[in-house]
């Protein structure tokens, strides 16, 4: 395991443009200084994705910026167009949170609303992350870190939970709304929740109002470039079904494991 792109250029790219965005901490999705931080060093986290299990896992969900493909990509779907169409982040609502994106399209010369979409971003996170810190040290001074294995894992499953029952809470507003919500995930995530939930019935269905557009990393140049790889599509009703299916585990191991907690000694006393 070990960095894949950081400050947005891959970590064996020698070109002009690579050393001057590691030189400038700059994040070429964003436009400016990358703003990922990490208590234990004092300049940006500007690790963009990582190699682990085969696959280039995003960490940033700044990376699903890249030339608003992703955007275009909802906007042709929902609007048919990005023609007056505004884009709006962090957008709030009382008893669901915040969306991530908010695509607006607006009557010409207007600020009346025509129509909207909400779109998410889901990237992954580390476990051991200070394992993936000392890679981005490495790197900083020089270092290989493709000819070293760093011991961070992936934190998919937490990922996969935390954003599960958002889809839950923020799909259900759509769906009586009747607007689009696209989660934005890479293909590494999505296929880690469908085996996961055992999600089944997510063929692509443009009156669905919860809609998956997955993405993956592909390499050209002196770049990775993002791009669809696939599109799905589901319902409240099939996401709850999954939810509440899910396998129940054998208590008789779960009491094995508190029994040998106790031959262990491991307890704590309540006095």
């Amino acid at each position: 395991m070990n960095p894949n792109e950081i400050f947005t250029y891959p970590v064996e790219s020698k070109s002009a443009e690579a050393k001057k965005s590691v030189k400038e901490y700059h994040c070429r999705f964003l436009g400016r200084k990358c703003d990922k931080q990490s208590r234990t060093i004092k300049y940006p986290m500007g690790v963009c994705s990582v190699n682990h299990s085969g696959a280039k896992p995003i960490i940033c969900p700044h990376r699903f910026l890249e030339d608003n493909l992703v955007f275009r990509n909802a906007c042709n779907i929902a609007f048919g167009s990005t023609n007056n169409v505004l884009l709006f982040s962090e957008v709030k609502i009382n008893n669901v949170g915040s969306f991530d994106f908010v695509l607006v399209k607006h009557k010409p010369i207007s600020n009346k609303v025509n129509d909207f979409c909400i779109v998410e971003f889901q990237s992954d996170s580390t476990t051991g992350t200070g394992e993936l810190v000392q890679a981005l040290k490495d790197f900083m001074k020089g270092k290989d870190v493709l000819q070293n294995k760093y011991r961070f894992g992936m934190n998919t499953y937490n990922t996969i939970k935390l954003s599960y029952i958002q889809m839950l809470i923020k799909g259900q507003v759509m769906e009586k709304w009747n607007k689009n919500i696209f989660w934005i995930m890479q293909k590494f995530v999505y296929d880690n929740m469908i085996n996961r939930f055992r999600l089944t019935n997510l063929d692509y269905n443009a009156n669905h109002k919860t809609q998956y557009h997955i993405y993956d990393l592909a390499g050209i140049g002196e770049v990775y470039n993002l791009e669809i790889v696939d599109k799905k599509s589901t319902t409240i009703a099939n996401l709850l079904r999954a939810f509440t299916h899910q396998p129940t585990p054998s208590m008789d191991k779960f009491v094995e494991v508190l029994e040998s907690k106790i031959k262990l000694k491991l307890g704590l006393i309540i006095e």
